[in-house]
């Protein structure tokens, strides 16, 4: 049973900075390493950003991309040097560390600093961002306390509500995101865009392959007529059917070279010194799952959408409602609960963007910046206490980010409260030098401290 109301009196040597006793010395010392790394993960970010966009580079361009890459990196170390920094001021104003001043409240401070540092247009992407990581980690940790139960294939759910209001949202004329919209769009073609049904409606209708007796056909005959032919609201070239079949066949290779290219980039060091390598990367389960995917994703949607025209003889954006549910079952063949989860919380921002525009809802000021600093500070919280739960890619970056010094935190001395931190450490115990430790830390682990002989 954990017991929050704890406090513990170790000092921040004790417990967060194990490595070296001076709070000035390490605060400094993660400051650097976390600008060294923020300039290697930023450097790859923005130099992918500027392939993406297809950019000249123009000296007003350049200037601008290092002026935003400078102040990408500022924030990132902002973030690390401000968390174990405001980790030894709260514990020096308190006198000890209790549940949240151990890592949350810590975490939480730095977090502010940073996101006001980053430019305002970015702030909304790296909330959402953390807020996807945080949920997913808060659900595990509710999940492994008993305070709620697992669900099977949970993100197949999450993903088809979604994909519900996403695939209304891109059929209709006014899209809840232009974002989305344009992303989806790369997938599933502009012709099922709303913009492109509202400029097909507005023109004169083209030579039908429909019949004129269509209304009065039984639901069998109007199936039969989606395989033989086109409906003549159909942007497509050629019969419903054939459409459906490419449409499945490019969204396999598009998922399956997607996928491959995921895992062959990180790779390409050791390909190098071993080329057999390749043949294992090729071959791989997660490539045909991933083709898949993609698969179903693409071709089930406009085929229901083909299916919709057929049967109602009209597009309407409510067939981009059906067709989002259906498609989304492709998560059957892929899972990805984070991939779910983060276009969730994206199709949620959209809402409440649109709620705002269309005046329903009220802009809260400094919202986006409290909803960073919040989630950045759960997930500093359950890197110390649950780390177990955390996504194991954010805490390799976590790590990552500050050189395994997130690893070197005493979860040991959090054991009274009960929560297992220490869980995936049993085997870690700092090397003090004991004459920056207090008499009361000697005396309590005075055999741990003979074993490690200091």
């Amino acid at each position: 049973m954990a017991n929050l109301s704890k406090i513990v009196s170790y000092s921040c040597y004790e417990l967060g900075h194990c490595w070296d006793h001076s709070c000035s010395k390490t605060s400094l010392e993660i400051c650097i390493i976390g600008f060294i790394e923020s300039c290697k993960i930023y450097g790859v970010v923005y130099l992918l950003t500027w392939l993406v966009k297809g950019r000249k580079i123009t000296l007003e361009y350049g200037r601008k991309l290092l002026k935003d890459y400078v102040r990408s990196v500022c924030f990132l170390t902002t973030n690390a040097f401000g968390y174990i920094g405001s980790f030894c001021v709260i514990r020096k104003i308190l006198q000890h560390v209790n549940f949240l001043s151990a890592s949350f409240l810590p975490g939480f401070v730095g977090s502010v600093l940073a996101i006001n540092v980053e430019r305002v247009e970015r702030r909304p992407l790296l909330a959402v961002y953390v807020t996807n990581v945080a949920s997913e980690c808060l659900w595990n940790s509710a999940v492994a306390n008993g305070y709620a139960k697992s669900i099977p294939r949970g993100e197949i759910l999450i993903f088809a509500g979604t994909m519900a209001v996403l695939g209304y949202s891109f059929r209709s004329a006014t899209p809840l995101s232009k974002t989305i919209n344009s992303i989806l769009q790369l997938f599933l073609g502009r012709g099922e865009s709303g913009k492109m049904i509202a400029a097909r409606q507005e023109g004169p209708a083209p030579h039908s392959a429909l019949p004129a007796s269509l209304p009065r056909m039984s639901w069998a005959q109007r199936i039969l007529q989606f395989f033989r032919g086109r409906h003549h609201s159909c942007p497509h070239k050629g019969g419903c059917l054939p459409y459906f079949t490419w449409t499945a066949l490019r969204g396999f290779s598009q998922g399956f070279l997607l996928q491959l290219a995921v895992k062959i980039i990180p790779s390409l060091p050791r390909l190098l010194g071993k080329p057999s390598k390749l043949y294992d990367l090729l071959t791989n389960p997660h490539n045909f799952q991933a083709g898949i995917f993609l698969a179903w994703f693409m071709s089930v949607f406009k085929g229901t959408c083909c299916l919709g025209r057929w049967w109602s003889g009209k597009d309407e954006a409510a067939h981009g409602a059906v067709a989002g549910v259906l498609s989304a079952l492709s998560m059957y063949f892929y899972s990805a609960p984070s991939l779910a989860l983060y276009i969730m919380w994206k199709a949620i921002e959209s809402i409440y963007e649109k709620g705002c525009d269309d005046g329903y809802l009220p802009r809260i000021p400094g919202s986006v910046e409290f909803l960073y600093a919040l989630c950045t500070g759960y997930l500093f919280h359950s890197a110390v206490w649950e780390s177990f739960n955390m996504k194991p890619s954010y805490w390799r970056f976590l790590d990552r980010l500050t050189w395994s010094r997130m690893s070197e935190y005493n979860r040991h001395l959090l054991t009274p409260y009960g929560l297992e931190s220490s869980k995936d450490f049993a085997n870690y115990w700092p090397k003090y030098h004991l004459d920056h430790v207090t008499d009361s830390f000697k005396q309590e682990f005075q055999e741990v401290i003979a074993r490690g002989r200091y």
